[in-house]
Order: C-alpha cells, then sequence, then structure tokens
C-alpha cells in the first residue's frame, strides 16, 4: 500500500516539475539581440529615417543600433520609444504622436538571447526633480536638504514600477542575458551656467542621486538574473559641463538631442558598455 502511495505521488509531482522552465541565461552565440526601453534606449536625437518620425524618436544611430554592429546578432530588434515607463514594456500600451504602440514585450521572441533594458527615468520622473534645482547663476536652491525626502520616494517609485516589468521580461525570454542599463551621467561634480544651471552642491547631491537609483535598478536586475550597467558611475567626467568629450546634452539642447539625454559620442559608450556586459 505504501508502495502504491509513494507511485502515485510521483505521478502527480512530476508534471509540475518539469513544467518549470529552464532560466538560466545562455551565452551569446549571435542569437537574437532585442532592446527595449524608453528615449535613453531609443536615441531622442535627430536622424532622418521612418522610425525616428513613427512616434517613439527611434534614431538610426542609437546605442541599441551599435551594439548590434559589435555584437552581430542573426537577428535585431528594437523596441525602444521614448517617453516609455515600465509598465509599457509589458501590460499597458503606448500613446505617442503616431499613434498606439502595444506594450514592447510583444516583440520579443521566447528565444531571444540578449535583452537590453533602458527604463525607469520616466518612472522616477527625475525632469521634475531636476527643474526644481535649476537656478540663476551664483544662486543655490537647496535642493540637497529639501528634496531628500522626495529623492527616496521618486527612486522607490521606479524600482516597484521596473522589477515587475523584469520579471515579465524573463518570463517572455527564459533564457536571455538581460542587461539593465542604469539612468544618469549628466550630473557631474559642478555646474556650469547655462548648460547646467545649477549650483555645484546640488549637482553633487543629483549625482549622488543618480547612483542610489542605479543601485535600485542593480537590485531589480538582480532579481531575475540580469547584469547591470552602471551608466552613471562609468560616465564620470562626460557630463555637459565637459566642452570637448561630452556624452550627453546640456540643458540648452534642441536641435542634437533631448536637454540631459546621450548624444551621439554617449551612444557609442553606452553601446560599448552593454556589449562589454555580454557574456560569450
Amino acid at each position: 500500500m505504501a508502495a502504491a502511495v509513494v507511485a502515485l505521488t510521483s505521478l502527480v509531482a512530476a508534471p509540475s516539475a518539469q513544467a518549470a522552465p529552464d532560466t538560466t541565461p545562455v551565452r551569446y552565440t549571435n542569437g537574437t539581440y532585442v532592446a527595449m526601453g524608453d528615449s535613453r534606449a531609443s536615441g531622442g536625437f535627430f536622424t532622418p529615417t521612418p522610425d525616428y518620425f513613427l512616434g517613439c524618436k527611434r534614431s538610426a544611430a542609437n546605442y541599441p543600433a551599435i551594439v548590434a554592429l559589435l555584437a552581430l546578432p542573426r537577428h535585431f530588434v528594437d523596441t525602444s520609444c521614448a517617453g516609455a515607463q515600465a509598465p509599457n514594456l509589458y501590460t499597458a500600451g503606448q500613446r505617442t504622436n503616431a499613434g498606439y504602440k502595444p506594450p514592447q514585450v510583444r516583440m520579443v521572441p521566447r528565444d531571444a538571447q540578449v535583452v537590453s533594458v533602458s527604463i525607469g527615468g520616466n518612472d522616477m520622473r527625475w525632469g521634475a526633480l531636476v527643474g526644481k534645482c535649476t537656478t540663476a547663476p551664483l544662486t543655490d536652491r537647496f535642493c540637497r536638504t529639501r528634496l531628500n525626502g522626495e529623492a527616496r520616494w521618486r527612486i522607490a517609485r521606479m524600482e516597484n514600477r521596473v522589477t515587475p516589468a523584469l520579471r515579465a521580461i524573463r518570463r517572455q525570454a527564459p533564457r536571455a542575458q538581460i542587461i539593465v542599463v542604469g539612468i544618469g551621467g549628466f550630473m557631474g561634480n559642478h555646474g556650469c551656467w547655462p548648460m547646467v544651471p545649477i549650483s555645484d552642491p546640488d549637482v553633487r547631491w543629483m549625482n549622488q542621486v543618480f547612483n542610489r537609483a542605479g543601485d535600485a535598478l542593480r537590485r531589480a536586475a538582480a532579481k531575475v538574473d540580469g547584469t547591470f550597467v552602471d551608466a552613471n558611475r562609468l560616465s564620470a567626467g562626460h557630463d555637459p559641463c565637459n566642452v570637448i568629450t561630452p556624452w550627453y546634452e546640456s540643458a540648452m539642447s534642441n536641435r542634437i538631442a533631448y536637454p540631459y539625454h546621450i548624444n551621439q559620442a554617449g551612444a557609442i559608450a553606452i553601446a560599448a558598455m552593454v556589449n562589454g556586459a555580454i557574456r560569450r
């Protein structure tokens, strides 16, 4: 009788054990590469291509396109769209000036080997935080003392929204290497009016805010066995106050790229970071 119970238990348990998918990320062998995310991925800098004008401001030479040139995948899919928030990756479509865009995860094939993700900035709404710190020359708005609590809840909100989005990507592409690219990079050690019209102490504080935001994205990536690329720390010295080799545009930018977004040099730099994070 006991043997019969054991056999029956084994039969009942077997299907659920077999149903659990293998989520161990595979080594990259030039399989499908998918780029997802917001304007950090789409580029936001002008290129005269249809993808730029179809609502997502997807530049032809954004960092995912450069990663594809470096990594040479057999298939490259770019789903990135300016303005995207974490829910737009997996559960909610995005409305743009050129119509509705379905959740980005629908374009991710199950056999994808690498998925890069730039998301969280619009969930955190960092632009509103930066706007509260903008000031005239030789003045100070003391954001570092006034807005610490606000910065904390913005980062927590971002982490709480990004984590389920990454889990949805993992379910869709169970064996992919998920590479999460951090935000920030455009605040250095000092301001430079009018390019970065913020006091030096507040610029340094803002840089630390983005470090903490990056740490939150690192935690979210770890929950899906992903890799985190710390764009903020790795971009040190290439903020808009560096007039020789900036990777980011200034607050005054309205032609090359969105304010405080990566320019073409920045796209190349971020692409090198992502390519270097791919496990081969």
